[in-house]
Order: structure tokens, then C-alpha cells, then sequence
């Protein structure tokens, strides 16, 4: 059905892989089409399962452009089209005995490292932000206020102290329940990922879940700020990891899946 198609294209679109994955198999069971098989290889996550369904798709359809491009692009230059040398086609639930994972960078289009950094930036603030209200509303600056009227240099200083050794948690915090309840909220998006069109995803295509959500930008976070060596090993990593994507299992793409 034309419809069911349509959902499961918006369902790969915005990563809802498991619901793309349902909606494929109730398809295939109704309506086996050329498309339906194409898109079927859009969410397969096993690169055997993959194969399948865009040889199957050609099988149906040897016109179809979208999967001739796939199949093109994840065989080696030396093996030969269906349509060169045909061969029968696995059947899809078969095809699911395949141990071999596909790599997020050959079906994702990762999202380039500078508007990485801008997005933090622009998390970053409204984060600070919220942590200004927070600490505002406990009544920290009032106390930092009461203690600089005073001018007395010691009691100043140690209000300075108290303020910032307070600002450190409250920050934290923030931080914390912004990320993972945004990226939760959003399939793996912030405010700053979305001005770029960014998503967090699972290597494998899936959605994050909440402990991915937590372990990435709390505990991973505070790893790859230690010299900022997190950030640098993800220039130099072939799918741009960072310390915290490697502590997750996750990458970051670009918003639509990027065509073979």
C-alpha cells in the first residue's frame, strides 16, 4: 500500500528503525513489491539481509535506480550485477542469519565535525542558561550578593569559593537532564543538533536509549573534556567518534540517511 510505504520512508527518514523494520515485514507479507524490498534494504541493519533485499528488488524490478546504486555501492568492483549473472535470491528471513553487522559510515552520511562543535556551543549556553535560573532560583546569587556588600575581602572570597564550588553540580545536573531527556524526547536530537539537521544513533542504525543517552553526555562527556583528547581522537576517527560515541556505541549523522 501506497500509504504504508510512505510511513515506513518517514520512519527510515527519522531513524525510527524498529518501527520501519515492522511496517517493512507487514508489507512484504501483503504487497511484496521492487520497492518494498528497496526499503526493506534502507533498514535492514546485517549486511546479508541487506543484500538480499536489493537483489530481490532487482529480481522484481532490473529498472529499479535507487537499489541497482546500493547494490553497486557495498559490492567489491569485481562481482557481477544480478542481471549479468543471475542468481536466485535468498528468501528475506533467511537472509537474517548473518552475523555481519552493516557499518554506520557506509549507510549514514556522519555529520562533520565543525557543526559538532557549534551545536556543543550552542548547547553549552543553554545550558548555562538554565543553570543562571537554577542557581538564581536556590538563591546562590543573593547569598554572593549579601557577601559582596558587605566589602569585607575574606568574606568576599569565601563567598566567590562557595558560589562557583555550587555552580559545579547545578551545572552538572542541568546538563545531564537536558541531554538525556531531550535526546530521549527527540531520537537523539538537542536544540543544537536540530539547527544542523544532526541525530545521535547506535552504530548500528538503532535508536539511543535513555542509559545511552546518560552514559554518552554525563560519564562520556566528562572523559573527553580531559584535555579536550576525546574531541581530538574524533578527527582522527574513521566514523568520527569521539571518547563519549565510543563509550555509547554511537555516531553522529547527518538527519536523512545519505544515498549510496
Amino acid at each position: 500500500m501506497a500509504d504504508r510505504l510512505a510511513e515506513i520512508r518517514a520512519a527510515i527518514d527519522s531513524f525510527r528503525m524498529e518501527e520501519a523494520l515492522a511496517l517493512v515485514e507487514e508489507e512484504l507479507e501483503e504487497s511484496p513489491s521492487a520497492e518494498a524490498y528497496y526499503l526493506a534494504a534502507q533498514a535492514a541493519l546485517q549486511q546479508g539481509q541487506r543484500l538480499a533485499y536489493l537483489e530481490k528488488a532487482l529480481e522484481l524490478d532490473p529498472a529499479h535506480e535507487g537499489a541497482r546504486m546500493e547494490l553497486a555501492g557495498i559490492r567489491r568492483p569485481d562481482d557481477v550485477l544480478p542481471e549479468q549473472e543471475p542468481k536466485p535470491a535468498p528468501k528475506p528471513k533467511e537472509a537474517s542469519a548473518s552475523p555481519m553487522v552493516q557499518p554506520a559510515a557506509s549507510q549514514f552520511k556522519l555529520a562533520s565535525l565543525g557543526k559538532r562543535f557549534i551545536a556543543i556551543c550552542i548547547d553549552g549556553f543553554i545550558v548555562a542558561l538554565f543553570s543562571f535560573a537554577v542557581m538564581v532560583v536556590l538563591g546562590h546569587f543573593a547569598q554572593l550578593y549579601e557577601a559582596m556588600a558587605t566589602l569585607d575581602e575574606a568574606i568576599v572570597a569565601a563567598a566567590i569559593s562557595q558560589f562557583q564550588s555550587d555552580a559545579i553540580p547545578v551545572n552538572l545536573v542541568v546538563s545531564a537532564v537536558y541531554n538525556v531527556v531531550l535526546m530521549r524526547a527527540f531520537n537523539g536530537q538537542t536544540l543544537g543538533k536540530m539547527v544542523f539537521g544532526m541525530r545521535v544513533v547506535k552504530k548500528n542504525g538503532g535508536r539511543i536509549t535513555a542509559l545511552d543517552a546518560f552514559l554518552r553526555n554525563v560519564f562520556g562527556y566528562t572523559v573527553s573534556q580531559i584535555f579536550l583528547l576525546g574531541y581530538i581522537w574524533a578527527a582522527l576517527d574513521r566514523e568520527r567518534q569521539a571518547w563519549h560515541d565510543k563509550m555509547a556505541g554511537t555516531v553522529v549523522v547527518e538527519e536523512r540517511r545519505a544515498i549510496q
